[in-house]
């Protein structure tokens, strides 16, 4: 067949006036799923016949001019948009604020030596417990934004097993005092927190006391009075000339994806509505699931007492649930010398990791190879646990007590 150069000029002009209507480059073909030679094909059949029938130069001057209805492409399965997720809950990230985390007293001894009910721990993204020493527990509460943070504490001195959770997050680690053993890994690795008073090892830097004392009306020790707030925390940040913007890439945990609305109901795994968790002989905490609400309230028992009790946040008024319950067992031990029982956590060993969420319990290991390294949640295959979107309850506990751990 013998092609003339009106013919090709012809079909030029229909694939790019092809490409004009299906707003896409020549390049870009791809977008349209592959159907853009096919449609090409056609419009060069079309411009074939015209081209053979063209009784004169109007006529085809005509045919060319006018083009033919093109048929859009079926839409293809729309992009997600990139992930963007908050960093401790796993919802769309709505601030690009640096996280907080506050050191929260847990001691209920007795009368004098009582911490509880705390405040603000109910607005915290993030709560973790751990043994400290002499079989207490502490709390470290982390926020995703300081400007949310309530009137929180009373306030506790930092230890080195909560520094190493936050640090590969760039988490600002806020507390009074801390022991020598935290203040060695803040040294060694120049990390910056905000230690409030206490002493100062090393000469590491401690800044003016930004906070406030409150006995709330009881006959406590005066070491249980000392609280915070999130104007507070801006005004100790903006004095150490430390920054409260740091936005962070990831998310401490695995979390079921945002964009899809997804939910990890744990198909295949066993159920578990109820569970308790022994850090020492007076320090358990124990958890319901709710169906209704799809959360985990929180119980403590109070060995002043001898009885457990809702863990409320005295603020609200209202007892602290978790969509995510992640108790993970770890070898654990006095450091060496005169350390007055101050836990070392020996994250290099990993240990058993237990992911409660919907009402049904997920058995795997965690691991945290490095201090800087985040701390991993596995599936017994292999894969990252997911956990669901919301607020995550973490409990690290002695390997010694893994006997005493039930679930039901």
């Amino acid at each position: 067949m013998k092609i003339s150069r009106r013919s090709v000029l012809h079909v030029s002009g229909l694939a790019a006036a092809a490409l004009a209507l299906t707003g896409c480059s020549a390049s870009g073909s791809a977008a349209l799923g592959g159907r853009l030679p096919g449609l090409l094909k056609g419009l060069l059949g079309k411009g074939e016949a015209a081209a053979s029938s063209a009784p004169s130069e109007a006529s085809s001057e005509m045919a060319a001019s006018s083009l033919p209805e093109v048929e859009q492409p079926e839409p293809g399965p729309s992009a997600l948009p990139d992930y963007d997720a908050d960093l401790l809950t796993g919802i769309e990230r709505s601030t690009n604020s640096r996280p907080v985390a506050v050191m929260v007293n847990n001691i209920a001894n007795s009368q004098r030596q009582n911490a509880r009910p705390q405040r603000g721990i109910g607005s915290a993204d993030l709560l973790i417990e751990a043994k400290v020493e002499g079989g207490i527990t502490r709390l470290c509460a982390v926020f995703s934004d300081a400007d949310s943070i309530p009137e929180v504490g009373p306030i506790r001195s930092g230890r080195d097993q909560f520094l190493q959770l936050l640090m590969p997050w760039n988490i600002l680690y806020y507390h009074d005092g801390e022991s020598i053993f935290c203040t060695q890994f803040v040294n060694v690795y120049g990390y910056s927190g905000l230690n409030i008073g206490g002493k100062s090892y090393f000469n590491t830097p401690t800044h003016p006391i930004v906070s406030h004392r409150n006995n709330r009306g009881r006959d406590v020790a005066y070491e249980h009075t000392e609280f915070t707030s999130g104007n507070e925390i801006c005004k100790a940040a903006s004095d150490a000339k430390i920054s409260l913007y740091a936005p962070s890439e990831g998310t401490i945990f695995h979390f079921a994806d945002y964009r899809t609305d997804e939910v990890n109901k744990l198909p295949g795994e066993p159920s578990a509505k109820k569970l308790t968790i022994l850090h020492s002989e007076s320090y358990r905490t124990s958890f319901s699931y709710s169906a209704f609400s799809h959360t985990y309230a929180m119980q403590m028992y109070n060995s002043s007492k001898k009885t457990t009790e809702n863990t409320v946040d005295e603020l609200t008024g209202a007892q602290l649930t978790f969509e995510n319950v992640v108790v993970c067992f770890a070898d654990m031990d006095a450091y060496a010398g005169d350390s007055h029982d101050v836990q070392e956590v020996r994250y290099i060993q990993g240990g058993k990791a237990y992911l409660f969420t919907r009402g049904g319990v997920q058995v795997g290991r965690w691991e945290k190879t490095y201090p800087t390294n985040p701390l991993k949640l596995y599936t017994k295959s292999g894969e990252e646990m997911t956990l669901n979107r919301g607020k995550t309850y973490f409990a690290l506990v002695d390997e010694d007590e893994r006997s005493n751990f039930s679930y039901q």
